[in-house]
């Protein structure tokens, strides 16, 4: 998972605060928690007379920013003078800049450069909490509320209501401001009655004041869920509708996933939530009351499956069922959070996705992952197994950070219980000693090429190793050598599924500044302009020389894509994004670039996804008896599979959505058709 993926940025950021009409000394310290686990720090320190310095730092498995900030406001809250200095989240360095004099304010920052008007607030590319909290006092003193936004995009706030907490000096006044226009839904924050940052984040990551009692951040926590999941159930009453009788798509070009080939001239009749009847439109009418869809110069596929999420707020849901995505599977998340976003999701109080889970289980160690499920002796793995199987998740994900020796011990008890085990390579493994261990999935594909490069790497693939390494390394990897092919053979031989994220492994290994992440490069034009700019994505090579490198290494990956693919190796498609399945699409397009066709390619994310998922007794294709689960796009996908992104109507369980009135929900324009 991509913790920080640049997207991440619009739904950490929040916004609110007191103005008061004199600066004063706010000085703070802070904690910065990855999945309940402290990994970082903030510390502010303010002159009195407008001045804040800010340093900020955490660590994620290696990655993560360490930055010193100086912030110089005017008496409207608007910054004057800033300047970024240390590290980026991939360890690149960072040196923003932003001026605001006569009227215009210039920058220059790792995303972009430009001049603005002085009226709007400039937000950093590199962020943290205490800049959300001055956007906030800027935007309560603006009138009506609201700001544009340098450099593009517009903000607006309001107050969510007040708590009282406790604190290392007393009870204190939290109040909750939520902030619309920085990302794909609201942002919260919490701050005290002089204005000041108290608590910001959510379940995956959190900032919190330090003289904050033990119960107060997961009490504010909890209280600003309530408010934003009352705002998204009032939004999804008007997102869906349920036909009153049957439907049927007339004159249609279907996917035909149990084949793998493309029929024209087809109708599919839905009733009641599921799959009616299937057949050439020529012997298959139409009942006679039936809501008639043309299907005409379109192809009918069935819902799509994103194989490799982490859904961070309820806004994800809506992206998804507008992507045509109706199943996710989610690979490490909270699991209460995601307990109630699954319970909601399946009522249809929220607009979302079907949700397969599996939980997380790494090492304890200062590079372990973000979860609270950290395992050191054989007793607790098993007791985490044995918890993971009782809150009813059908598979356990092993992270980068475990013993090697507790692998066996945990896979053992998870097959046990009848879990499926698929993760990261711990640490001092190859993937292929993994996959001997009993491994029944690996996800990434950079684990492909690992497993070639000696006991060096292998040792620190816990570590942004796992990256570099593979950049800097894989394009001399011989795919014809005997060692990759026995390795080919035991994955096909023992049917090891592989979740290989190529968009994620294309953003990290050829990413370059000031260029958007090529997952979403596609869509970019239609994200929130906040949005767009965070998906601005470095990358990890450092010099033009290393980024050549690095793209051949990733050129391999695809021909190694190709091998397995051929020798008869499960592929699913996951895209472990911060844009939910947005990037879906340039998935299966990097699945066709490698050589797979059309066809090929849209079962990963159809009937072989759900196969994989324990459910293509009813999901993944379209057939009779089957949860009417579709997505209808204008074009051919078989001549072209970008045109998956045209969808027109989207049906999860017979209840139809339209993607543009989604997209529209979230901030996203339309998809072009």
């Amino acid at each position: 998972m991509r913790l920080r993926h640049p997207l991440i940025l619009a739904a950490l950021i929040g916004a609110g605060a007191w103005l008061t009409g004199t600066a004063v000394r706010a000085d703070g310290d802070y904690t910065v928690t990855i999945a309940g686990q402290t990994r970082g720090a903030m510390t502010v320190r303010s002159d009195g007379a407008g001045v804040r310095e800010i340093a900020y730092s955490y660590v994620d498995r290696g990655r993560g920013p360490e930055t010193r900030t100086r912030l110089r406001t005017g008496a409207d809250g608007l910054p004057v003078e800033l300047g970024v200095t240390g590290l980026g989240y991939f360890k690149t360095p960072v040196d923003e800049r932003a001026t605001s004099k006569d009227g215009a304010v210039t920058w220059t920052s790792a995303a972009d450069e430009g001049t603005g008007n002085a009226g709007a607030y400039y937000l950093p590319y590199e962020f943290n909490a205490e800049i959300s909290a001055s956007l906030a006092r800027a935007l309560l003193a603006a009138p009506s509320r609201t700001l544009a936004l340098l450099p593009g995009g517009r903000a607006r706030i309001e107050s969510g209501g007040e708590r009282t907490v406790q604190t290392a000096s007393g009870p204190a006044t939290a109040t909750l401001y939520l902030v619309d226009g920085l990302g794909f839904s609201a942002s919260p924050i919490w701050l005290d009655a002089k204005g000041e940052l108290l608590f910001e984040g959510g379940s995956w990551v959190a900032v919190a004041r330090t003289d904050l009692a033990a119960e107060a951040a997961p009490a504010l926590l909890s209280a600003q869920d309530a408010v934003l999941r009352e705002r998204a159930v009032a939004a999804a009453r008007s997102l869906g509708r349920r036909p009153a009788g049957s439907v049927a798509f007339q004159d249609v070009t279907l996917y035909d996933a149990v084949k793998g080939v493309f029929r024209s001239g087809m109708t599919v009749v839905v009733e009641g939530g599921r799959i009616r009847a299937v057949g050439p439109a020529s012997s298959t009418p139409a009942p006679r009351d039936a809501e008639r869809i043309d299907g005409r110069g379109r192809t009918l596929v069935p819902g799509l499956f994103d194989m490799h999420v982490h859904i961070a707020q309820d806004s994800d849901g809506l992206i998804d069922i507008a992507s045509g995505v109706t199943s996710v599977r989610d690979l490490a998340n909270d699991p209460d959070d995601l307990g109630r976003r699954k319970a909601a999701f399946d009522r249809g109080e929220l607009v979302g996705p079907r949700i397969f889970m599996a939980g997380i289980i790494d090492g304890v160690g200062p590079l372990a992952g973000p979860t609270k499920a950290l395992v050191d002796t054989p007793e607790n793995a098993r007791a985490t197994v044995a918890d993971w199987a009782r809150r009813g998740y059908p598979q356990v994900k092993l992270y980068s950070s475990l013993k090697p020796e507790l692998v066996p011990v945990l896979i053992e008890e998870a097959h046990r219980r009848g879990l499926r085990v698929s993760g990261h390579v711990p640490a001092g493994m190859t993937m292929e000693q993994a996959v001997r261990a009993g491994y029944d999935e690996v996800q990434h594909a950079n684990f492909w090429m690992l497993n070639f490069m000696g006991p060096e790497v292998a040792a620190k693939t816990n570590s942004p190793v796992r990256f570099t390494a593979v950049g800097e390394k894989g394009a001399g990897l011989d795919l014809a050598s005997p060692e990759v092919k026995a390795f080919v053979e035991l994955l096909a031989t023992r049917r090891i599924v592989v979740d290989p994220t190529m968009g994620a492994m294309e953003d990290v290994l050829t990413g370059r500044p000031r260029r958007i992440a090529p997952s979403l490069a596609a869509v970019a034009d239609r994200l929130p302009s906040t949005v767009r700019r965070g998906a601005a994505a470095p990358g990890f090579a450092k010099t033009d020389a290393e980024r050549a490198r690095y793209g051949q290494s990733y050129g391999r990956l695809l021909e190694m894509l190709k091998l397995l693919h051929d020798r008869g190796v499960p592929v699913v498609a996951g895209t472990d994004s911060g844009a939910a399945s947005l990037a879906l699409f340039h998935e299966l397009e990097l699945y066709v670039q490698a050589g797979l066709t059309p066809a090929q390619a849209l079962r990963t994310a159809t009937l072989g996804a759900a196969q994989v998922a324990g459910a293509a007794d009813r999901l993944g294709s379209i057939e009779v008896g089957k949860a009417a689960d579709l997505l209808l796009v204008e074009g051919d996908p078989e001549r072209d599979i970008g045109d998956l992104r045209k969808g027109v109507l989207v049906m999860k369980d017979g209840v139809i959505f339209e993607p543009d009135a989604l997209y529209r929900a979230v901030g996203i324009a339309p998809s072009k058709r």
